[in-house]
């Protein structure tokens, strides 16, 4: 079974985009990425019988950050996508300085290629995966645009080890899938001093809306 595992070096970002691949590095078996903005490496792997290692055609894409990126090339799977639960991409990272995580991605599934995909999560390097999501795909041969919000999975936020899994259902005949533009944005974990501050600021307004209270009941007397 091939993998074809995409690595990503990131540096430090805040209340946007925190990761991204255009998966425009697969041709030539060329796997490596740098285009993440965390602190760590990050590693995207993609898995199956019908992983298509030269990649297929993407899409065009305007990032978080405002950046627009051309249509390069897509993570791609074909053969009808024939072995359910075989064909997947996974996403290894290190949230450490984040919370409130969405993950969004461009897809496109042909009429008989994937129609749904079990989004699960894991954390650590062994053990089950949760599942979480699960997504329906149209299936027509055109890019559509899919988001998660994971803001709900505290459990995911400000950790190192995190494994974000999608498996993909199996299509048919000569079904195919494909996936470009993997992005993550995320909010920066506030600091200590920075709870500190909102807390003074929390009491402050609470003492001068008790002040004005006071002064304009003892008008009304």
């Amino acid at each position: 079974m091939p993998l074809i595992v995409l690595a990503s070096w990131v540096g430090f970002s805040a209340n946007a985009q925190v990761l991204l691949y255009n998966m425009n590095n697969l041709s030539g078996g060329v796997t490596t990425q740098s285009e993440s903005l965390l602190s760590s490496p990050s590693t995207l792997t993609l898995g199956g019988a019908d992983v298509v290692a030269a990649g297929q055609a993407g899409v065009s894409f305007t990032d978080a950050s405002g950046t627009s990126h051309s249509a390069g090339l897509a993570a791609a799977w074909s053969s009808g996508l024939d072995a359910p639960g075989g064909n997947s991409f996974q996403l290894h990272v290190d949230t450490t300085g984040y919370e409130n995580f969405v993950v969004s991605y461009d897809y496109r599934s042909t009429s008989s290629g994937a129609p749904s995909a079990q989004m699960s999560y894991r954390l650590g390097d062994s053990g089950p995966y949760t599942p979480y999501s699960s997504q329906s795909f149209t299936r027509d041969g055109v890019y559509h645009s899919s988001s998660i919000d994971l803001s709900p999975l505290s459990s995911i936020e400000n950790t190192p080890n995190v494994y974000l899994l999608w498996d993909l259902a199996g299509g048919s005949g000569s079904g195919t899938f494909r996936v470009d533009n993997l992005q993550l944005t995320a909010a920066a974990v506030p600091e200590p001093r920075e709870y500190a501050l909102v807390s003074g600021v929390f009491l402050v307004l609470m003492a001068a809306r008790r002040r004005l209270r006071c002064w304009s009941g003892g008008g009304a007397r």
